[in-house]
């Protein structure tokens, strides 16, 4: 892994720390993405466009509580999840400011 890590680097004359940095980046945004079409599956399972909306339909037995009660979860938890993914991504992005400007 390190001889294809120093082959990029050099290959495309990138400093190496500055690939791990877009890598995990990268990464995040990705991460961010997959969480937002979780969501969106969910919003569109059960035709609604909150969490609200969603456990307002099960309490009201508008939807099966199963697995409803579950994807709610799952959706709560999604979002907890792109929370701490975003704000990794902007302590990265105000440090990389930082540094640019110093």
């Amino acid at each position: 892994m390190n001889s294809l890590f120093n082959s990029v680097s050099e290959t495309l004359n990138i400093p190496p720390d500055h690939i791990i940095t877009m890598g995990i980046k990268a990464f995040l945004e990705r991460e961010i993405r997959l969480a937002e079409l979780d969501i969106a599956d969910i919003r569109e399972k059960y035709l609604v466009t909150s969490k609200e909306d969603l456990e307002n339909k099960i309490k009201n037995k508008e939807i099966n509580s199963h697995p409803a009660w579950e994807d709610l979860i799952t959706w709560e938890n999604t979002e907890k999840y792109m929370v701490k993914l975003k704000a990794i991504l902007k302590k990265e992005w105000e440090h990389a400011n930082t540094v640019q400007t110093d």
